[in-house]
């Protein structure tokens, strides 16, 4: 009872400077470093993660001609703006992000299903079938200065001049995302509804309308990363424009 898998090489380029950020290293000479891993520049798979969640809440949204309920993507968190409230109707309709089990007494073996995106990519309690990597390359930082013009002197403000660094723009960042197709053990297989004993909507988009692997691989994970046009911050400075080649393993 074998696990079947499928392993793709994911290649991001920075077709812009890239700058995705983490805490001050104390060891770092920079006030604002990017991301590493020991000397390996990276990508963190939270925020590849993040990127391709975005996409595939994108996709669910806008080919839900139907407007199937268990077709749209959850709204984490407890809570939104009013800003984001306006967008409830294109999610799901009540806050909360998938989990499983339900925790609520009240809770009946219909509801809380898991949305598609939280299927693919995992959900409170329960793994997805989509693992993600992070993304390295070996390349030397350029650095640069950010400073707050004080608009009433005309000059630069006291304690605002600042370096950070970013990732030149041609970086060709690597990793390899896993897909699970199948586990016999658990009887799981990508594009069919699982069986969960305890009490949840489960895997309500797929129940009626089962989907081939192939056509979820391609769909839902392959089109959806090569989707990803934007990543990291300073997007208004000019950062973040990346591209996305996968290629199977």
């Amino acid at each position: 009872m074998a696990v079947a898998e499928r392993t793709y090489v994911v290649s991001l380029k920075a077709k812009e400077p890239l700058r995705i950020g983490t805490k001050k290293d104390p060891l770092s000479a920079s006030d604002n470093p990017v991301a590493r891993v020991g000397s390996k520049l990276a990508i963190p798979g939270t925020s590849l993660k993040g990127a391709l969640r975005a996409e595939i809440e994108r996709y669910l949204i806008e080919s839900n001609a139907t407007g199937n309920a268990a077709f749209k993507p959850c709204i984490p968190g407890s809570s939104i703006s009013p800003d984001e409230g306006k967008l409830v109707g294109k999610y799901r309709d009540s806050l909360g992000s998938c989990h499983y089990p339900c925790t609520d007494r009240k809770c009946r073996r219909d509801t809380h299903p898991i949305c598609p995106a939280c299927y693919l990519l995992g959900a409170m309690g329960v793994p997805g079938f989509v693992k993600v990597p992070f993304l390295f390359a070996e390349v030397p930082t350029t650095e640069l200065y950010s400073a707050r013009m004080d608009r009433a002197t005309g000059t630069v403000k006291e304690g605002t001049n600042r370096p950070y660094e970013l990732v030149p723009d041609g970086t060709v960042f690597t990793g390899q995302l896993t897909v699970l197709l199948e586990d016999p053990l658990v009887s799981w297989k990508l594009g069919q509804a699982r069986t969960f004993s305890e009490h949840t909507g489960g895997d309500a988009w797929l129940k009626d309308t089962p989907k081939e692997p192939e056509e979820m691989v391609e769909t839902f994970i392959l089109a959806r990363l090569k989707a990803i046009k934007r990543m990291g911050g300073y997007k208004s400075k000019g950062f973040g424009e990346v591209e996305i080649t996968v290629t199977a393993k």
